[in-house]
């Protein structure tokens, strides 16, 4: 409800601009991988999860009050950092306790992903009804957005049963230190090495948009509805994938989800009407509804019970890493494209593509690694 809205509300109504709003994005982003990172140290530190879990959400409330009752960029930078912040703490535990007490991972994680995705489709639909009955109210928008929150709050705090026992036995069997990342299994580090790769084709969904602006300099009103098949595709392959995700090699579905991503990236290169321009958007969709799920619950199981926590938080922090390098070199890759006689806005597809086919590589030597090793697996 407050993605939408929130670069009108800087540039129209605190008189920001869109390097302001660009500086702005980045560092949150920035700070909510940072918070995960940290985060997930702490879990396997402490042995709790549930208590990150509920600061996180409570500081999600702060932060949209915060947030309705800004009076420059500076405030909004403020609000939005404590969200982020939030949002970081809120992620880590979140995916350990799915690892904690999940019988299916690949479901688990899968169907988690596919409610993100539903809550942020919902939330879209709900802000434009607010907008059309209420007018660019943004304070009030911002307020209303505290009510799911608080809604999550409460039934995380009286439905979700989750006993910190059950963890905290680990804590006198296992002393958490710096050291203990070395006993990371190999298999771990050849998923992550291959997840890198794939992570520089993750760059913002503002390429895919910026490709289809270049191909159909008319069409800019049709663009939040590529975006909406977008999220449905995403919503849908994830539940569909997480039906299978427990009965089938995860490994081989990352695999093919990784190449309707390169799929995708063809299009992208060569995209020259409303055709492949959608092909772009919908394959993208179907990508990250087969592999977003699949990433964590190939996480939890390749890492030691008692260092899951540690797990995603050295997954996060590499891919928070990475994620600003692609969207880095996305930004400057129009300069290659034009020296290969393509368009400027097939750089990032074509660097997208070199980076999967590499993920895809590791992967598949990843997955003979653990044959050899843990063929019972």
């Amino acid at each position: 409800m407050v993605f939408s809205l929130l670069p009108i509300f800087i540039v129209d109504e605190l008189g920001g601009s869109a390097k302001s709003f660009g500086l702005l994005e980045g560092t949150v982003t920035f700070l909510s991988f940072m918070a995960r990172l940290g985060a997930g140290f702490l879990m396997d530190i402490f042995k709790k999860r549930r208590p990150m879990l509920v600061t996180g959400a409570a500081l999600t409330v702060l932060s949209k009050l915060f947030l309705a009752l800004s009076f420059n960029v500076g405030c909004v930078f403020i609000a939005k950092s404590i969200d982020r912040f939030a949002k970081g703490l809120r992620h880590a535990p979140t995916d350990a306790i799915l690892a904690d007490i999940a019988s299916k991972s690949g479901f688990a994680y899968s169907f988690r992903y596919m409610m993100v995705v539903l809550g942020a489709f919902s939330g879209s639909i709900i802000t434009s009804l607010l907008v059309y009955g209420f007018g660019q109210n943004f304070r009030l928008i911002f307020t209303i957005a505290v009510i799911p929150t608080i809604i999550a709050l409460y039934i995380l705090k009286t439905k979700v049963k989750y006993k910190e026992e059950d963890i905290s036995v680990l804590r006198e069997k296992y002393r958490w230190n710096i050291m203990d990342i070395a006993q990371m299994p190999a298999i771990y580090w050849r998923f992550i090495i291959a997840i890198t790769f794939l992570m520089f084709n993750r760059f913002s969904e503002g390429f895919i948009t910026l490709m289809a602006k270049e191909v159909l300099p008319k069409s800019a009103a049709q663009f939040p509805l590529f975006m909406s098949g977008y999220e449905i595709l995403a919503m849908v392959t994830a539940l569909v994938i997480g039906k299978f995700a427990d009965k089938i090699d995860q490994m081989k579905l990352l695999i093919c989800g990784i190449v309707v991503i390169i799929s995708a990236d063809l299009f992208g290169i060569f995209s020259h009407d409303c055709y492949t321009v959608i092909a772009v958007y919908l394959l993208s969709g179907i990508h990250m509804g087969a592999t977003q799920g699949l990433l964590a619950s190939t996480i939890a199981k390749c890492a030691p019970k008692h260092l899951v926590g540690t797990a995603f938080a050295l997954f996060y922090g590499i891919e928070g890493v990475t994620l600003f390098i692609s969207n880095y070199l996305a930004g400057i890759s129009s300069h290659i494209a034009t020296a290969c006689s393509l368009k400027p806005s097939a750089g990032p597809f074509m660097i997208g593509a070199i980076a999967s086919l590499a993920a895809i590589i590791c992967l598949c030597r990843a997955a003979y690694f653990r044959r050899q090793h843990h063929p019972e697996n």
